[in-house]
């Protein structure tokens, strides 16, 4: 299996993409951070609170207008005065209340104070809503009656048709009860409540009183407008029918309470103006604040939630310049980065309680037991967070309302995000720049290894032999002092190649004196007279001083060759004529070996030494007939391909081990069977073909014939066509 391995620039590349881990804690201590905001934007809220309470505290008057002594209210009954925004043109047609549409109420059977037929074809109902708008108290009623009835125009009183009371307490507390009686559509206003039997000519018109009957398809609409300072804290409303414009007798009375009776009369709470205008000098807080009275009912907001996000100084803006590199690296590449993992504060969420008049939630009546409250909540469409806190108003020691302020987290929210991208900028730049030294540093430590790689590679070759001194680095860091330990090796290397070089001549010239001289002992011996068993061992050692000097001349013959490759002189002469000549005198001389050459048809010209390529040729012929089989030819083929010439020698026989080619080219490399005794084999033959090949810049091989039936060697040598 192949062992798998990283580069420098790799380990370096995944040892800065620890960087990341940086950003991950920068988000970990931002989200803690944020954590921290919330419990401080908590605290402040509940100050805020309490600042308000605390300028409510012990003013009873403001509570006792707002109809707070009540133990409890009654829906229908006790009204509520919505603040309305939008102008309100009186003229019958309610298209102005439309925005407050689901604020109005509805009055049916339920609310049916007297009924002279039950099995009437016309029940009696209105919807009827009352806000307050610049010092008055608008209202207006939608009645279905199938039989409207108007007044006469002449007639002497105004309770014998259909007509609405408006009962109230003046601000000093005393009932007061109004009739709105018309003969057709068009604007009226309210009559004081007459004595029994009072002519019209005697009753007192209230002109502060305004309003507009108006018919409808399905029975009428009445729409009016008093001023406030004419109402104290309770108010109802009573609408009397007549169905049969003969008799004129009322036969059904729908109300919202008791309008002869101040005591059973409902309230009226109208969202205090002195209060408001406490509540609005806290509006600098950027929260939503709400008054609210221990029936939970809404006397003063102010704020808007969407604004109220928690941040009291305005936003930062920095001035970026939108043509710098900067603005549109950070729009176009950064911003939507940011925008897959940063929620952004949102502004268009559904704000549930914009226009609520009671808060009823659990946190409210927690609230209104005395003690401070807080609490967190989800729009309704789950995409914005409110900050709720509460604190209590206290005249005495009752409760007699709260405040409660409101804020979302959009600004923490915001101010998370600036942090994070710019956290996120800061250690981007830091990882970017961080990872460019590394990896610069790392290409300059894998650049200086390559480079001692590459010197390591050529300053030997395949054989040991030094082809190229070693430069030592003068750099005083572990690379230089593995440049200079690796250069001291290669000397040392050097030297010793040089050594085992002059090895094999120093033996040969060594050896030759005393192999000379048993030569001639044995010589001088052998002419003496000896008996039979004697010769025989004279025999025995004169072959063996024989094959010793054979050794000797193989020994000394790779050096004498390569010494007289430096000073050999090369001429131009044709490649195929030389080989051609060869064969021809390997045929003669070697006549038990058939021998097959090959040859191209054109002049393939070469510069070198005739007799060494000739001394390759040999070497190669020599191997191929020692391994042929003598009744196979061997195959010689010479061809030109490209700017070289190709020299194949191939022969039939036994083949090569595996992995041995390459090896048979290196010195003292043999694969002939050990007990060839009769011939000396020192691996020497290919080794000397190889030194002439690489000498004249060419190439040579062994391998197995593609048939396996024996083995080739083919050489490779550049052409001269000069």
């Amino acid at each position: 299996m192949k062992k798998f391995s990283l580069g420098l620039r790799s380990k370096v590349i995944i040892l800065a993409s620890f960087l990341l881990i940086l950003p991950w804690l920068g988000y970990e201590y931002v989200w803690e951070m944020e954590k921290f905001l919330r419990q401080g934007q908590e605290q402040t809220l509940i100050g805020t609170t309490r600042a308000v309470a605390t300028a409510l505290h012990e003013r009873p008057k403001l509570f006792n207008s707002q109809a707070s002594f009540l133990q409890q209210v009654e829906a229908g009954k006790d009204l509520y005065a919505y603040t309305i925004k939008q102008a309100i043109q009186i003229d019958g047609l309610l298209d102005d209340w439309k925005a407050n549409k689901s604020q109005s109420l509805f009055y049916g059977s339920e609310y049916v104070r007297f009924q002279a037929d039950k099995n009437s074809d016309n029940p009696i109902s209105f919807t009827h809503m009352v806000g307050k708008k610049d010092g008055y108290l608008y209202g207006y009623f939608q009645v279905n009656d199938k039989y409207p009835v108007f007044r006469q125009k002449n007639a002497r009183q105004i309770d014998k048709n259909d007509h609405l009371i408006i009962a109230l307490s003046d601000p000093s507390g005393v009932l007061q009860r109004y009739i709105i009686s018309v003969h057709k559509s068009g604007w009226f206003n309210a009559f004081l409540q007459p004595k029994p039997d009072s002519d019209i000519s005697q009753l007192q018109r209230e002109k502060r009183i305004q309003g507009y009957w108006k018919e409808t398809e399905t029975g009428y609409n009445i729409e009016f407008r008093l001023p406030l300072d004419m109402l104290g804290n309770k108010l109802g409303f009573a609408l009397h029918t007549v169905s049969d414009k003969n008799k004129r007798r009322v036969n059904n009375i729908i109300a919202t309470s008791n309008t002869r009776d101040l005591q059973q009369l409902g309230t009226v709470l109208v969202p205090s103006p002195e209060i408001e205008r406490i509540v609005k000098g806290m509006s600098h807080t950027r929260s939503r604040i709400w008054v609210v009275d221990r029936h939970q009912r809404v006397l003063a907001k102010a704020g808007d939630i969407r604004k109220a996000d928690g941040v009291w100084a305005p936003d930062y803006q920095e001035q970026v310049s939108e043509d710098s590199i900067w603005y549109k690296l950070q729009d176009k590449l950064l911003a939507p980065l940011y925008d897959l993992f940063l929620s952004r504060p949102p502004h268009d969420f559904i704000d549930d309680l914009s226009d609520s008049t009671q808060l009823n939630s659990k946190f409210i009546k927690d609230a209104l037991n005395g003690k401070s409250q807080s609490s967190w909540r989800l729009t309704d469409d789950n995409k914005a967070m409110i900050l709720s806190a509460a604190h209590p108003i206290m005249v005495g020691d009752k409760v007699m309302g709260i405040v409660v302020a409101e804020e979302t987290t959009n600004g923490i929210r915001t101010l998370r995000n600036k942090a994070l991208e710019k956290l996120f900028n800061v250690l981007l730049s830091i990882i970017v720049v961080g990872t460019l030294l590394l990896f610069v540093f790392a290409s300059n430590i894998a650049s200086r290894i390559r480079k001692l790689r590459d010197q390591a590679d050529n300053a030997i070759d395949d054989q040991g032999r030094i082809l190229a001194p070693f430069a030592p680095s003068k750099s005083g860091d572990e690379i230089g002092d593995l440049s200079r330990g690796l250069s001291d090796m290669v000397n040392r290397l050097g030297q010793y190649h040089h050594y085992l070089e002059n090895l094999s001549s120093r033996l040969s010239h060594e050896l030759r004196t005393p192999v000379a001289v048993v030569r001639s002992s044995l010589e001088n011996l052998s002419l003496l007279p000896q008996n039979e068993d004697n010769q025989k061992y004279i025999n025995r050692a004169e072959k063996g001083i024989i094959r010793l000097n054979r050794i000797l001349t193989s020994m000394s013959e790779a050096t004498r060759i390569e010494q007289s490759l430096q000073s050999s002189d090369k001429e131009f002469f044709p490649l195929n004529e030389l080989v051609e000549g060869c064969i021809q005198g390997y045929q003669m001389t070697y006549s038990q070996y058939r021998f097959e050459l090959h040859k191209a048809d054109k002049i393939l010209p070469f510069h070198a030494e005739p007799d060494f390529i000739v001394q390759l040729f040999d070497k190669l012929i020599s191997n191929a007939m020692e391994f042929s089989e003598q009744e196979n030819a061997i195959q010689i083929s010479l061809r030109q391909q490209g700017d070289n010439a190709l020299l194949t020698v191939a022969n039939i026989g036994p083949l090569l081990p595996e992995n041995m080619g390459d090896e048979l080219l290196n010195s003292m490399v043999s694969v002939r069977a050990k007990n060839s005794k009769d011939k000396t084999h020192l691996g020497l033959g290919l080794f000397i073909a190889k030194m002439i090949t690489e000498f004249h810049q060419g190439k040579i091989s062994i391998h197995n014939r593609e048939d396996n039936s024996g083995v080739e060697v083919l050489v490779s040598l550049p052409i001269n066509k000069s």
